[in-house]
């Protein structure tokens, strides 16, 4: 029987698995096309932290995200040797120490909302949100000219929901996502997307190659 992964390698693992990730949000990156009921998580770094957290912020701060400190990578601590940070690249190890510099809160990295939660030992990404239009408001108001049901596209709406709302194809209403919200985490070693679907937090896994890996 094959020993458990470690965490480092898994971290590795995930590391080239996000590096060939299709990414929904990420292919119209720049393009003032997302939707703005439709939120993706960031699956360009490492994984978000799946918790439990000692300290999480209040959801309502989602929409009014705190810009990130001018020039913060320059304040990130040079990686050990032997550590987490040696093995991955320098981009990598910054995004990854981005939270223990911020805090506890919801951030704005470029476009990517980043959600920040307290640990035992620091702070850890929990959440992510790529072309976050809470980050972007110009993009916001361009996309809203852009969007509309063609940007479904393949998708296409699901069954309806409850109040009319219609959840995309192949998508699932999840309670992993209810609680931890819009992010890519490692839940039970395999790698589950949680989207934002017009208000709703589901398992957007379709969407994802990814999906389903081991991690």
């Amino acid at each position: 029987m094959a020993s458990p992964m470690s965490p480092i390698l898994a971290v590795l693992a995930w590391a080239l698995i996000g590096a060939l990730a299709e990414d929904p949000a990420g292919k119209l990156r720049g393009s003032g096309a997302v939707d703005g009921g439709l939120e993706f998580p960031d699956v360009s770094g490492l994984p978000d932290t799946p918790g439990p957290y000692q300290e999480a912020p209040n959801n309502t701060e989602a929409e009014k995200p705190k810009p990130a400190m001018l020039d913060w990578q320059s304040k990130v601590p040079n990686a050990t040797q032997g550590s987490l940070g040696s093995l991955i690249s320098l981009k990598a190890w910054q995004e990854h120490q981005f939270c223990n510099l911020h805090g506890t809160g919801f951030f704005c990295n470029g476009d990517t909302r980043i959600r920040c939660c307290k640990l035992e030992d620091g702070y850890t990404k929990c959440g992510s949100t790529a072309n976050a239009s809470a980050c972007d408001s110009q993009k916001q108001q361009k996309s809203q000219l852009k969007t509309g049901a063609g940007w479904w596209g393949p998708w296409g709406p699901g069954p309806s929901g409850p109040g009319g709302w219609h959840i995309h194809t192949g998508w699932h209403v999840s309670s992993y996502c209810q609680s931890h919200h819009v992010g890519s985490f490692c839940r039970s070693h395999h790698i589950i997307h949680c989207c934002n679907d017009y208000g709703h937090f589901v398992e957007c896994n379709s969407q994802y190659r990814d999906s389903g890996y081991y991690c």
